[in-house]
């Protein structure tokens, strides 16, 4: 990784994290930062974090070798980027989520900086199924942040609190865009898995099998939760382990046979 775009991206996804916590936890009054300061340094910081990989596309294209730890940076440069880019059109139910995000990517970061991990080839042949299962990985992480967003603010609405700060959304809007982003994501791993059996039977190894074994969990796990809402409207806990345990599960299946 080029270091100099490293130690940028760290910068701005720090000064992003500061310039809209005490607006969301309403610190001394304070006011709502500036739109497009926060979309300009946030988008800087997207930014530097994808040119810290010395031209990643063309290099998986044609295969390489990545870190572990280099992949979750690249995963979480995928959620980064879905979380921001939505803020152009003022999606207003990502601001909460959007410290947990950046945090995330600067943990990530300082991580493949300084803490040394296993190589993992990343096959030529891959590159589609590559690119769809960090997508997947990435709006499954983002509903799963939308999750812990609606558990919050439920919690405030039952215990009768107002809610921090009046730039947060309501929480039926939240739960709105958790189902689309959710639905999305299974869509999505539904066609991996379909691309997965055809590298399965082309290449049966264990870790294959491994991951294709708990990606169908996970699988199965979201689609119950979709039919649960469908069905039956679920909301509050149940949706949250039943999301929370679909992460685990898909997080195994990605980094699991790794370690």
């Amino acid at each position: 990784m080029s270091a100099p775009y490293t130690i940028f991206a760290m910068l701005f996804y720090s000064f992003n994290i500061l310039l809209i916590m005490p607006m969301l936890l309403k610190i001394d009054g304070q006011t709502k930062p500036k739109k497009t300061l926060f979309l300009f340094t946030a988008l800087l910081a997207v930014l530097c974090h994808y040119l810290s990989f010395d031209n990643l596309v063309g290099h998986i294209r044609l295969g390489t070798d990545m870190s572990l730890l280099e992949i979750s940076s690249l995963m979480s440069f995928v959620i980064a980027l879905l979380s921001t880019l939505p803020m152009l059109w003022n999606v207003k139910t990502l601001s909460f989520i959007l410290p947990m995000v950046y945090g995330f990517a600067l943990i990530n970061l300082l991580s493949t900086e300084f803490i040394p991990s296993q190589l993992i080839h990343l096959s030529p042949d891959l590159f589609i199924h590559i690119s769809l299962s960090m997508l997947t990985y990435a709006l499954c992480f983002i509903a799963m942040l939308y999750s812990i967003q609606i558990a919050w603010l439920d919690r405030h609405l039952k215990r009768k609190k107002a809610v921090p700060s009046p730039d947060l959304p309501p929480l039926m809007l939240v739960e709105r865009h958790f189902f689309r982003v959710m639905l999305s994501a299974q869509i999505l791993l539904t066609l991996i898995l379909v691309s997965g059996t055809y590298h399965l039977i082309k290449a049966a190894d264990p870790a294959n099998i491994h991951k294709a074994i708990f990606s169908l969990l996970a699988w199965i796990v979201f689609g119950v939760l979709l039919f649960g809402h469908w069905k039956w409207h679920w909301r509050g806990k149940r949706m949250i382990i039943f999301t929370i345990s679909g992460m685990i599960l898909l997080t195994i299946a990605y980094f699991g046979s790794k370690f």
